[in-house]
């Protein structure tokens, strides 16, 4: 079967897919079943979007290592996902520290007060330049 784009650069893509879906899984896991110390809070919804985030990116892992486009498909997708959340609870760590200037709360939220949401956001901004780099002269 013929490669859509260098398998070179799928190969890429889907090594580092491979490894921002096993970080999402692994941490959707741990949201569920209770949370980790401080680090990741027990959250049923947010692990399962992590999850649901997670087999998006492992499923686009095989087309990607081929270089197809079936493949980016589902990584587009799971950097979307990832996109949306992340913005989401960096929203919400913006409304807490407002909450703070206003006088609402007593302790401003520090940077390890983010969720592991917003971690796996900054972590797959490297692929979504390399993905966005593939889709520039696709016609949609």
């Amino acid at each position: 079967m013929d490669a859509d784009y260098s398998r070179e650069t799928g190969r890429v893509l889907g090594i580092y897919a491979s490894i921002l879906g096993t970080v999402a899984l692994a941490v959707g896991l741990l949201e569920i079943f209770g949370g980790w110390g401080g680090v990741i809070p027990e959250d049923l919804f947010g692990g399962l979007v992590l999850m649901v985030t997670a087999a998006a990116y492992l499923l686009g892992v095989k087309g990607a290592i081929s270089g197809r486009y079936e493949g980016l498909s589902f990584i587009m997708g799971g950097l979307f996902l990832t996109a949306v959340f992340g913005v989401l609870y960096l929203l919400t760590a913006g409304a807490e520290a407002l909450m703070y200037l206003l006088g609402e709360v007593e302790s401003f939220p520090g940077i390890f007060d983010l969720r592991p949401e917003v971690w796996i956001l900054l972590i797959s901004l490297p692929l979504a330049r390399r993905a966005r780099k593939l889709l520039e002269g696709m016609a949609w």
